[in-house]
């Protein structure tokens, strides 16, 4: 049976929309997000209506869905003694529905009667795909078109890539096109207000804000609709078992690296190597050794040989083999979105 992984969905016995997280999962349980739930005021779905629970992509949101789940559906709160953190997470025996982005790609390809969104997004993969020569059966397809509650008048496409070699294959296809000017990306009204939305969320001043747009080369317009691509595991690709790590809080701190190695900063949670760290906030602990975010806006963001400042929950990584180290982490609940990664040179 395929692994759950980041960017999957979940329909659960209350017709509950989640959105997985990762591809770490405990035994009886998937950590996900609250993305949908019915509601007769809501602007997705067909027969069903149903609203969404996640204003933003960022941890405050899924925290805000948390109280949401702890007054009404408190089995979908989870304390996780692995990551030392409460999360919102499906029980294997709650999940009515799986839905995997590859999967819908493969159904929708065969079918005769899409929606104008649906050919529109079946366009954008082909026309990526013929760009990259990454075959056609590496992307997905994730958000409402997944689960077929989108809606014609507002709704994005997103994407998923799935393996290191076709991701970026796809990071170059997808800059050569908008040079082609094929595809779009984020220009005058369009670029301030999201450099000015980002700002509000993330600590980010403007030249920070300007500088995390001009990397994002995930995001832009197909044909006037605003699309999205996000970088995923294969199978092969996920190394680590739950339970391989334990992680314990120290706190907050606020440091400054130079980052060492950003392979693995396409994925969420993207991790960066670093070297050379200098504490100005929080315990004077030796052995940081990676940046680690769940704030899905810092993946692939800062490049090797660059220098860092990143404020994020200190915590003691404890692997079952080899020597313990610690790491700073974005993303989490208790920091409030008060944490950050910004380029100092």
């Amino acid at each position: 049976m395929r692994k759950e992984k980041d960017r999957d969905y979940i329909r659960t016995l209350e017709d509950l929309f989640f959105c997985v997280v990762g591809y770490i999962h405990p035994p009886d349980r998937i950590l996900a997000y609250l993305k949908y739930m019915p509601s007769p005021e809501g602007k997705w779905g067909h027969k069903q209506r149903f609203k969404r629970m996640l204003k933003q992509y960022d941890a405050q949101s899924v925290a805000e869905g948390f109280k949401l789940l702890e007054e009404k559906y408190p089995n979908y709160l989870y304390h996780d003694p692995i990551n030392d953190i409460t999360f919102s997470a499906v029980p294997l025996e709650s999940i009515a529905e799986r839905y995997h982005p590859e999967e819908k790609v493969k159904a929708l390809i065969t079918r005769k009667d899409l929606d104008s969104l649906e050919k529109k997004t079946i366009s954008l993969i082909k026309t990526i795909s013929n760009e990259s020569e990454a075959p056609i059966e590496k992307y997905g397809i994730t958000g409402s078109i997944l689960i077929n509650i989108h809606n014609l008048t507002f709704s994005d496409m997103d994407l998923t890539i799935y393996g290191r070699e076709n991701i970026l294959a796809t990071k170059e296809a997808i800059l050569e096109l908008k040079k082609e000017k094929v595809l779009k990306g984020f220009q005058g009204k369009e670029a301030e207000e999201w450099i000015e939305k980002k700002e509000g969320i993330f600590q980010l001043n403007p030249k920070q804000a300007k500088l995390l747009l001009e990397r994002k080369w995930n995001i832009g317009f197909y044909k006037g609709t605003r699309f999205s691509i996000h970088p995923i595991r294969e199978e092969s690709e996920i190394k680590e078992e739950y339970g391989a790590k334990k992680y314990r809080s120290k706190g907050f701190s606020l440091i400054e690296a130079t980052v060492e190695n950003a392979d693995e900063s396409f994925y969420l949670p993207c991790k960066y190597e670093i070297k050379s760290i200098q504490i100005l906030e929080g315990e004077k602990v030796e052995n940081i050794n990676e940046v680690t975010s769940y704030e899905g806006i810092f993946c692939h963001f800062a490049e090797k040989g660059e220098r860092i400042r990143t404020r994020g929950k200190l915590e003691e990584v404890i692997p079952k083999k080899g020597k313990a180290y610690h790491r700073i982490l974005i993303g989490s609940p208790e920091a409030q979105a008060k944490d950050f990664i910004h380029i100092v040179k």
